[in-house]
């Protein structure tokens, strides 16, 4: 059945290419054309009949085409119903024969039930049997045991006498050995008793003369006690040092002055004279810090009022500390050593380090103790909210950094109002992150290494001031330097939400040392406008503070951890800060006697050695009366033992005489022939119950074979039912398998053949394709000679005699054919080929048509048709072949003009019809849904392209007719 409509498929597939391929080239096969319209007409009709009969042929074709596509559903559809049906009659017979044999199926069925249960009945029978025959066996060893024990009593009776005679000689024995146990046993414990009270005697003695002893020993040592306690309490004289504490005069930051009146009156918002810029007007949120600004100018000199307490006179006296406020300095009470004109000397450089240093612990700590808000708005994002920060530490290491920095900062002639960085005029290696990462490179490194996973954050920053003198000495440096630090952090702390960017470098958690820097300035630097430097004679400097450290993936506890290691150098400044600390406060030892009253712990101290004689007496008096103790127990222990053994032999000797009467009695016994009447039943009873347990063993065996051997009798004649039953009414599962199996290889054979229908389908079509150029290119030529003599007349077109003949020469480009499987078909869907303007011919009605341009159509078919009125001419159009995309991803050839849009997006094809233009109405195919499974077969391509390359030859026909 199927494969019977598979080989019709292929036939009408090769039938219609072959028609198509026909048509075409008689539709091409044409005359020269001259300027005579009876001529043309006879072309018109002849390409017109061409035509038609090719386009039915086609619209035939695929017909026939979609119907076989149709029927291969209907085809399985009919083989799975037959199918079914022989299924159904195979049942139904099936059914019938066991009505049929149903008698003989009961009677089977009776003989079976009858066979197993009597062969049921003979099993139970015979398992019966053996279980009554142990039970028999059991009532004749029952009978025979009470006979041999009737025997014993009878026998026992006639020896009763003698058997009296020997039980009580055996009963004398047993009392005569009793006595001689009591006797034995009073005689040993008499003996216990005498000596247990003699031992008790002794030792009374001896403890009574050891006590009287002891007494008289404790009595001498607690006297001796007693005159040691009595000296030990008495009151002495003994040399002495008194601490005496000396605190030395710190400075403190004065807060307390006034503002002047203008700038009470216009607001903070100071101006000074030859200072880059002014401060900005702030809302001061803290009032402490409004006079942190004036340490931004030099000397303080806007301070009005100096206070004295506030005035350090020596570098001892400056504040380790760092709260707001300013310092005075009086250059009259400076008692601290000079600096000479070449500027400051290396230690006075560290000097100046170690207060920095500490200035700048202090502000750190000072803002997270009591204004914690700015803390934690520079911390907030690197895990240190409300977490203290690790103080800042000035080491070899960070030294080294600021040394380099300062050598670089000379070297490019970087002035104090500029930071160490490209901008400033140096090179990248010599910026100050330049030499940081370079000091720090393996220690970040490592870090790196070890926190892999995390993320490693270098927290860098440079803070930069000016530092200068009015007097050259070490603590006017020092004041300068102060009150310029506290302008630089304490005076951008006016407004929590608008924090300095030097403060913000100082708050930053994550750093943990600084390498403080002092840039001597060149007389060139300090002369710029702007420097901020007020006095020339003395030296002044650019102050840099590097802070370097490492916050560890924004983790406080790691980043503290890694700061609190020794990898940050050693500390260069502890000596000097020690030194300042010492000046500040510390402790003098003074020489000197006092009276000294015992205490309970000197008493205590003091008589310990008689203490210890009382207790050593005490203990020996105690160890002496242990010793008697012990003794006199072991004494009592060596008597019990002494006893305990006595009466140990006493019961020895007594079992010894039990033991030999009893063997006496034994014998006399067994001399007269008596057996135990009691131990003899025992032994019968147990030899019978013996029996009785392998009985029962027995028996539970006898019963599993029994049910075993039912079962197997059961089972075989069922076996033997079935295949009878079977044989009656055999199954007719085999057979539908068969049928269903079938039914399958048709449906998988039918879909291999079509896969083959389909790969010849396409071969054929590659193929029509090629012929199809070869005649176009044909077409094209003999268009080319007939425009070359075209002539406009009027609204008239003439074409004139040709002397010359068009040759085939083969010269002309070849219009590339579409290809369904090409796959830039989709890219170049809607665009139309140029070609050589056909001739324009009349209707049949030899009506003239007016020359119309040629019109190439773009992807824009639809909307960019040419429009056409009554008035115009009517439109001559060039047409091509498209490929279309059907809705189930096929691509189909499809002809597209610019007035007629051909739609396949439901699998049918619409005509559009414009004014003053018919246009051929395209066949549409039949929708099912085996188009949508077989996609139409590729003939349908085929059919349609052959369709497409008619419209090329220009065949349009005027619907109006206009007058010459």
């Amino acid at each position: 059945m199927r494969n019977s409509n598979t080989n019709n498929w292929r036939s009408t597939a090769l039938i219609a290419g072959a028609i198509l391929t026909a048509g075409v080239v008689t539709t091409t096969s044409t005359t020269d054309v001259h300027a005579d319209n009876s001529q043309n007409n006879a072309q018109v009709s002849n390409d017109q009949v061409t035509y038609d009969q090719v386009r039915a042929t086609a619209d035939q074709q695929l017909a026939q085409l979609q119907s076989a596509n149709d029927s291969k559903e209907a085809q399985q559809a009919a083989d799975l119903a037959q199918t079914n049906a022989q299924i159904n009659q195979l049942k139904a017979s099936h059914a019938a024969l066991e009505q049929e044999q149903a008698g003989a199926i009961a009677q089977a069925q009776a003989s079976t039930a009858a066979s197993i249960e009597a062969q049921t009945s003979a099993a139970n029978a015979e398992c019966q049997q053996q279980i009554n025959t142990q039970q028999q066996n059991e009532a004749t060893q029952r009978a025979a045991n009470d006979q041999q024990y009737a025997q014993a009593v009878s026998q026992a009776a006639e020896n009763q006498q003698a058997v009296a005679d020997i039980n009580a000689q055996y009963q004398k024995a047993l009392s005569d050995a009793a006595n001689t146990q009591t006797s034995q046993a009073q005689a040993a414990a008499n003996n216990y008793n005498s000596a247990v009270a003699k031992e008790n005697d002794t030792y009374q003695g001896k403890l009574s003369a050891q006590q009287a002893t002891n007494a008289e020993n404790i009595k001498n040592a607690e006297a001796s006690l007693a005159s040691a306690t009595a000296n030990a309490n008495k009151p002495y004289e003994v040399a002495t040092t008194n601490d005496v504490s000396v605190t030395g005069r710190v400075a403190k930051p004065q807060t307390d002055f006034k503002v002047p009146a203008y700038v009470t009156k216009y607001g903070i918002h100071l101006e000074v004279r030859d200072y880059n810029g002014a401060i900005p007007v702030s809302d001061y949120t803290y009032p402490e810090f409004a006079n942190t600004y004036y340490g931004e100018y030099p000397d303080s000199a806007v301070i009005t009022n100096k206070a004295a307490e506030s005035t350090p006179h020596d570098i001892s006296e400056m504040p380790l500390d760092f709260q707001p406020g300013l310092l005075s300095y009086d250059a009259k009470n400076d008692h601290s050593e000079k600096v000479s004109a070449d500027g400051l000397t290396a230690d006075q450089v560290q000097v100046l380090r170690a207060l920095a240093l500490s200035w700048e612990n202090g502000f750190r700590n000072n803002v997270f103790q009591n204004y914690r808000e700015f803390y934690n708005v520079v911390n907030k994002n690197d895990g240190f909210v409300n977490v203290a920060p690790v103080d800042l530490v000035s080491t070899d290491f960070t030294d080294n950094i600021a040394n380099q920095v300062v050598a670089n900062r000379t070297k490019y002639n970087i002035d104090n109002n500029s930071h160490t960085v490209i901008s400033s005029g140096m090179p990248a290696e010599a910026t100050y992150t330049s030499v940081i990462n370079d000091a720090t490179k393996n220690l970040k490194k490592n870090l790196t290494s070890e926190f892999n996973g995390k993320t490693v954050y270098t927290d860098v920053n440079e803070n930069l001031t000016t530092m200068q003198a009015g007097t050259p000495t070490l603590l006017n440096y020092a004041i300068n330097l102060y009150n310029s630090m506290q302008g630089m952090y304490y005076g951008e702390l006016v407004n929590p939400t608008h924090i300095g960017g030097h403060a913000v470098n100082l708050l930053c958690a994550g750093v943990r040392t600084v390498g403080i820097g002092f840039q001597k300035l060149t007389d060139e630097m300090t002369a710029k406008n702007g420097s901020g430097v007020s006095d020339r004679k003395n030296p002044s400097y650019a102050v840099t503070f590097d802070h370097v450290g490492f916050n560890i993936d924004h983790d406080a506890n790691l980043t503290k951890e890694v700061q609190n290691r020794n990898v940050w150098g050693t500390s260069t400044v502890d000596a000097q800060l020690n030194t300042i600390k010492t000046a500040q406060y510390h402790v003098n030892k003074v020489p000197g006697t006092k009276t000294v009253t015992p205490t309970a712990t000197d008493v205590q101290k003091a008589t310990a050695s008689e203490q210890q004689k009382l207790a050593d007496v005490k203990a020996q008096a105690q160890q002496s009366l242990d010793a008697l103790a012990s003794a006199h127990q072991s004494s009592l222990n060596k008597l019990a033992q002494q006893y305990n053994d006595a009466k140990a032999q006493v019961k020895a000797n007594y079992d010894v005489a039990v033991t030999k009467a009893a063997s006496v009695c034994d014998a006399a016994l067994k001399a007269t022939g008596v057996v135990g009447l009691q131990a003899y039943k025992a032994q019968l009873d147990s030899a019978y119950q013996n029996l009785v347990k392998a009985d029962q063993v027995a028996a539970q065996k006898l019963a599993a074979d029994r049910d075993a051997k039912i079962a197997n009798i059961k089972k075989a004649e069922n076996v033997k039912l079935d295949a009878k039953i079977n044989e009656l009414v055999p199954s007719v599962d085999p057979q539908i398998k068969q049928l269903q199996d079938q039914h399958q290889a048709v449906i998988a054979h039918g879909d291999a053949v079509l896969a083959e229908l389909k790969a010849e389908n396409k071969a054929a079509y590659n193929k029509l394709a090629e012929q199809f150029n070869v005649q176009l290119a044909a077409i094209q030529r003999r268009e080319n000679a007939k425009r070359a003599n075209e002539v406009r007349l009027a609204n008239n077109t003439v074409v004139l005699h040709s002397a010359v003949k068009v040759a085939n020469d083969g010269n002309i480009d070849t219009v590339a054919f579409p290809t369904a499987s090409n796959p830039l078909q989709a890219e170049t869907t809607g665009r139309v080929q140029t070609v050589s303007a056909p001739s324009i011919v009349k209707t049949a009605t030899q009506t003239p048509i007016a020359v119309a341009p040629v019109v190439t159509t773009v992807n824009h078919a639809a909307e960019n048709a040419v429009k056409s009125n009554e008035s115009s001419a009517p439109v001559v159009t060039q047409t091509t072949a498209v490929a279309a995309t059907t809705n189930n991803g096929t691509q189909t050839s499809v002809a597209s003009t610019a007035d007629n849009k051909a739609t396949k997006a439901d699998n049918s094809e619409k005509s559009v019809v414009k004014a003053g233009t018919v246009a051929k109405k395209q066949t549409p195919a039949k929708k099912s849904e085996s188009s949508q499974k077989v996609d139409q077969s590729s003939m349908s391509i085929v059919a349609l392209a052959a369709t497409a390359l008619l419209g090329t030859l220009g065949i349009t026909y005027s619907s109006k007719k206009r007058h010459n």
